[in-house]
Order: C-alpha cells, then structure tokens, then sequence
C-alpha cells in the first residue's frame, strides 16, 4: 500500500467496549452503590449469571462468598483508601450455582459527574489452584513427575521444607536465581542467596528473610501475597516480583513444607509507576510558566524513584550554560555536586558527555561506569576522589530536544541504589525530558511575548503622572487577563499640555494585543496633532474619528476629551461614559452630553460643553471595563459606582481610586475579563507659576 493511500485510509482502532467484551477474563464494573454496570460474555461463562440477570444487581449478591462481604465501598467513599485498588489481589469468587474458585483481582475506579464506578478484570486462577493440589498430592506420596509438573510453568517455584531447606526450585526459579542446578542452589544458605540483592516491598521498606512470604507462613501459618522490588548487587538489575506461599500438609494435614511462586511483575510494575510518574510530571510541567522552579520540582521528583542523581542545565544559542537543578534525595550529598562543579571545562567536549549530546541531540547512556573510566575522565588527584566519593554505578544523559533546537540536558545517575539504566529506562526518560524540552520552550515564548508586551506598555505609558498646575489629578489602570494571558489593551488615557492649559483624553478601543496598540497609538497621535491645530475636544475627537475610519477596516473607539482652563472644563464625548462629579455633601451628577462612537462612517460630529468644577468637587472619568466587570450577582453597574463615589466625597482623588480599586477587587469573580482606566480630577489652589516646557517635549501621555 502506497503512503497516500495508507494516509487516505487510516486503520480505526476498535472499541473500548469491543476490547473488554471479547476479552479473555471476566470484566465487571460497578457503580459507587455496588451494583453493576457492566458484565462481559467471559464473566457470564465463569460465574454463570447472564448479564441480563445480574445489571442493576448488588454485586455482593452475586459473585462475593457472604462471609467476604466487608463495606469496602463505603469506607473508600469515605476516607479515599480501598486496600485492592490499582494492584492486582487474590482472592475468592462463588459461582451462581454456589461452589467458589480463587481468582485474581485487579480494580481501577473512576470519577465522572454521576460518581465514582469501579472497573475489574477477574482472573480465574481454578487451573493453578488445581495444580497445586495435585502439587500437593505429589508431594504427600512423593511420586517421581513432580518436576516436569513444575517445569513447565513460566513462573518461578520453590519448595521450603520445615527446616527453611529448600529443597526444589522449578527451572524458572534457578534462572531467574542464576544457579544451573538445585544442587548448585541447595549448596548456598538462603540467607546468603537473599544477602545478593536490596530488596524492599512497593512501599521502600527494607525487608528481610522473615518477611518472605514462605517463611512467614511456615512460621505464622499464615502469609498475604507481597510485591518485592530487588536490585541485584552484582548486575544492577531492577525486578519486580509478585510472592504467593501455599502450604502443603500431609495425610494428617500437618504442614510439612510451602510452596512460593515468584511471578516476575517487573513489566507490569514499571508500565505503572512510569505512567503515575509521567501523569504527575506533565501536570507539574503546565502548572507554571516560570521553567526553572518547574525543571527544579521535576528533578526533585525523579530521585529516588529513577535515579540517584538529577541534574538539568540549559544552554543559550551562544553555549552559556545555566545550572538549573541538581537533586537527590539526601541534601547532604549534594555539596559534592557543587564541589564537582569546580572542574566543569568551559567550554563542552563536542565528542564526549554533554557536549556530544548537546551536539547530536541523541542520548547518551553508560549502563556500567568502572573505576578507570573515572580515572580517565579526572584532572588531579581530588577530582578522583570526589568523582569515587559520588560512586557511580551508571549514568544516562538525555538531551531536552523540541523538533526545533536542543535546549539543555537532563543528566541522571545511578549511584548507592546499585541500579543500573536500561534501554528502557533510556526510552522513558527520553519522553520525559522532551515534554520538559516543550514546557521550557513555552516558557520561553511566553517571556517573550510578555517582554514584547512590557515594551509597548513602556512605550505607551509616560514614567510619571504630570503635574498639572491648580490640579489634583490621579489615575487607575489594570489590563485584563490573567498570568497566561498578557496582552495590550484598548483602553487609554493621555494627558496633552496646552498653551493655556491641558487636555486630558480616556478612551477605549477595540480588540486586543498588537492590533489595540496600533488602533490607541492613531488615536494618540491624531489627538495630538489636532491640539495644536485646534485644541477644542470636539476637534480633538473629530480628528480621532478621521483616522480611524481611514485605517480601513471598521475600527472603532469611545473617548472623552476635557480641556481644563482654569476654573473651566470644556468636555466632549463620543460614545464614552459621561463623567460623574461628586460634590462636599455626596451629590452626584452626570456631566456632559454622550455622542456618536468613534469610527463609524457619516458621523454628524460632537458638540462641546462647559462646565465649572467648584472647589470642594471632584471629577471622576471612566471605561467601561469599570461598570462592566462581573460579580457574583452580575455587573458592578452605575449605581454601585454612583453609591462608591458618594461614599469618597471629600477625599482626593488618589484616595477615591484606591477605593474604587479595592472596591472592584473584591467584587470580582474570576479573571478580570475587560481592562480597566480612570481618572480623577478635582480643583487645588495655584502656588507658583508654571514653566513653560519646549513645544517639541510638552505632550506627555498615557495608554493601554
């Protein structure tokens, strides 16, 4: 088949549901009542009951012995634990007709909207059962076929006699044991065959001879299934093993010896802690666009569950390098890394280490490091000791790669854990150093931008308010958006000096970003240019309208302009919220009439109007983004602002905007969604005369 054709018709993969229908083992699913849900063909063949009868029934009614009818349910709805979940336990089933059989459980559970529900997949173990029965029979009249009985089973199986002899191991035990013969392995106390690897349970609890299950139940009587973890001292081989101990008793049901599966799980348990550890790190790598503290949790988290050692560094196109992180799981350990950090070159070897990674952009793995291999990579004399002091057993350099550049490198290194990497291990960290790789270059973009951002802000905003003779003047600005979402705003304000006085311009135009600025900057500058050719307001937004509706597409804006001459203000606005002025006792009133928004073509025009601003008011001039922003019970509105403004009657402008600002804050429900300007303005008494500032630098503005 061509790759066109293949492209055209891609395979569809089956069903979920398909899947578990056919599978080979009985699959149930129940909801957070108990009651089933689900119940495929196989568990209709196992335990007898058509799925008909048992949808909607309890599943304890069903396929749970009763004296195995504990309220697991509940005490998981209630504290979150559920000993069986997410690993697989033997257990005890009964069929419809009432006999039992052992089988094998392994129960995930799920939350949607509707609740939790509990999925799982039931093994039948009868045939295993039955064989070790006939195990036992073998044993009690010690007949000769025993071995190739056990023989043939993939899993490991050893014999303990009362003595804690072991006196059989099946073919598979003395592989995975790595003795040719019983008789070599019989040779070697178990103490001493134990002593060759770390062992510790799933939980990271050492664990001794007497915590073996065969052992236990030869002492005890009784022994649970345990899941082991062992590095072989010798290899640096990781395992995982699944231990189950029966016991075997004579003709006088004395037990006279146990028997112990081993059931290699390694595949299994790796598949699961890589996908729990994948799931945790991708969450955490979207959880912050600051990369370095990301890259710092994710090392953190790798020690001790990969390696021993965690090192990131990044490095910029001009190979300066930046050490982000390097982890393990004792601090203490962690000044060798500093001291080691002395006798980095500066500059990389582009044939070996770091250098060729960065150079290749491949892995590089060491599975065994020797003595002379650390002797080779040394300087002097101390360098030798630190490097034998950090004792590395093995170590895998993965590069942090997106399809366009490589950013870094992950460094990690086996060390008194005795472990040593994979090629597996290689494959998985190789997938998570690359969604490491995509979080940094996100990172990066977002500075990016937000510089882009900060520079038009600059650009668009003087250092510092104007002083403004016989004038109080404060202003309030927040851009929409949350930390994700940097952008340039629409509304602006500006302030322009005049030969005899100032005009002060706050508007809003529309859209977002780059498009914003461009739309503010030519609003900006026409008002500029209109007040020295005609500082009227009505002019001013006139010329404003001009412009935008030449800019091409339909470009619009609000705005209100105020020419303030001594004790006058001349306003005009045009689509924009009038202002409201608040005198001494709390009256407010509106001042001006509204216009025609801005931008639209066939605009009759604006008219000015005066007003006197006695010396107790106050003027306060808005965007909507004030009125608009959106509560718990809906917009802030008007009549909350009318209600703020009479309430700062009195107080400065710079008092009443902290209000207003607080004021919003905490009415607020979520991101702010729309940018928010205003200025206050009120009369002050003029001390000194002002001095006149050169045509060139008199235009002072503001915008977002």
């Amino acid at each position: 088949m061509s790759c066109a054709t293949a492209a055209e018709t891609p395979l569809e993969p089956p069903a979920p549901e398909a899947i578990v229908a056919s599978a080979h083992h009985p699959f149930v699913s129940i909801d957070e009542r108990g009651h089933v849900t689900y119940w495929n063909t196989r568990a209709e063949e196992v335990f007898g009951y058509a799925r008909e009868q048992v949808l909607g029934m309890a599943l304890a009614d069903t396929i749970v012995p009763e004296r195995l009818r504990l309220d697991h349910l509940r005490r998981f709805l209630e504290t979150g634990e559920w000993q069986i979940l997410d690993r697989p336990v033997e257990r005890v089933a009964k069929r419809q007709d009432g006999s039992e059989l052992p089988v094998r459980l392994s129960v995930t559970a799920t939350q949607a909207d509707e609740g939790w529900t509990f999925h799982a997949l039931i093994e039948d173990l009868t045939e295993r059962q039955g064989l070790l029965d006939q195990l036992a029979a073998v044993m009690r009249g010690r007949q000769p076929d025993f071995a190739q009985i056990l023989d043939v089973l993939a899993e490991a199986v050893t014999i303990r006699d009362r003595a804690d002899h072991i006196i059989y191991a099946n073919r598979a035990a003395l592989t995975s044991m790595g003795f040719d013969t019983l008789a070599e392995l019989q040779r070697r106390p178990p103490g001493s065959i134990m002593a060759d690897y770390l062992v510790i349970d799933e939980f990271g609890r050492e664990l001794s001879m007497a915590d073996i299950p065969s052992v236990r139940l030869l002492r005890e009587g009784h022994a649970d299934p345990l899941v082991i973890r062992t590095v072989q001292r010798s290899s640096g081989e990781l395992k995982w093993q699944l231990l189950k101990a029966t016991a075997l008793a004579d003709e006088r049901g004395e037990v006279v010896a146990t028997v112990m599966i081993i059931e290699d799980v390694t595949e299994t348990k790796n598949a699961e802690l890589r996908h729990r550890f994948l799931a945790e790190a991708s969450e955490m790598l979207v959880s912050s666009l600051d990369y370095a503290q990301t890259l710092q949790n994710v090392a953190w988290s790798v020690v001790p569950q990969l390696a021993d050692w965690c090192a990131v560094d990044l490095f910029d196109e001009s190979g300066a390098r930046e050490h982000v992180v390097v982890a393990h799981s004792d601090p203490e350990r962690l000044e060798l890394a500093e001291r080691l950090r002395e006798y980095e070159p500066r500059e990389l070897d582009p044939e070996q280490g770091l250098g060729k990674v960065l150079r290749t952009g491949r892995a590089e793995l060491f599975s065994d490091i020797s003595d002379a291999m650390l002797v080779q990579a040394a300087r002097d004399e101390e360098h030798i000791a630190l490097l034998r002091e950090v004792a590395m057993r093995s170590v895998l350099i993965v590069p942090l790669r997106t399809p366009l550049r490589t950013l870094g490198v992950m460094t990690l290194v086996m060390s008194e854990s005795q472990r040593t990497f994979s090629w597996d291990d290689l494959e998985f960290v190789e997938q998570l150093a690359g969604r490491a790789a995509m979080a940094v270059e996100n990172a990066l973009l977002y500075r990016a931008r937000a510089q882009i951002a900060e520079t038009l802000q600059r650009n668009l905003l003087p250092e510092r308010l104007p002083a403004i003779p016989g004038w109080d003047v404060a202003t309030l600005y927040r851009p929409a958006g949350a930390e994700r979402e940097i952008e340039v705003g629409g509304d602006f304000y500006d302030f322009v000096e005049l030969d005899d006085g100032w005009l002060v311009i706050i508007g809003d135009v529309t859209g977002k970003g780059l498009a914003a600025a461009a739309l503010t900057l030519l609003a900006r500058h026409s008002a500029r240019f209109m007040s020295r050719i005609d500082p009227r307001p009505s002019a001013v937004l006139r010329a404003i309208d001009e412009a935008l509706v030449e800019h091409g597409s339909l470009s619009l804006c609000t705005a209100l302009c105020l020419r303030l001459q001594d004790d006058e203000i001349v306003l005009c606005s045009g689509g924009h919220p009038l202002p409201l002025v608040v005198g001494p006792g709390g009256e407010i009133r509106e001042a001006g009439r509204a216009g025609i928004l801005l931008g639209l073509p066939g605009s009759p025009g604006w008219e000015d109007e005066r007003i006197v601003l006695g010396d107790d008011e106050s003027l306060v001039i808005y965007t909507d983004g004030v009125t608009d922003a959106r509560g718990a019970d809906g917009r802030f509105g008007t009549e909350r602002l009318r209600e703020l403004v009479r309430a700062c009657a009195g107080s400065s402008p710079a008092v009443l905007l902290a209000a207003l600002d607080g004021a919003l804050a905490r009415f607020r429900v979520g991101p702010q969604a729309d940018d928010t300007a205003a200025v206050a303005l009120a009369r002050t008494p003029v001390r000194t005369a002002p001095t006149r500032s050169p045509p060139a630098a008199r235009s002072r503005s503001t915008a977002r």
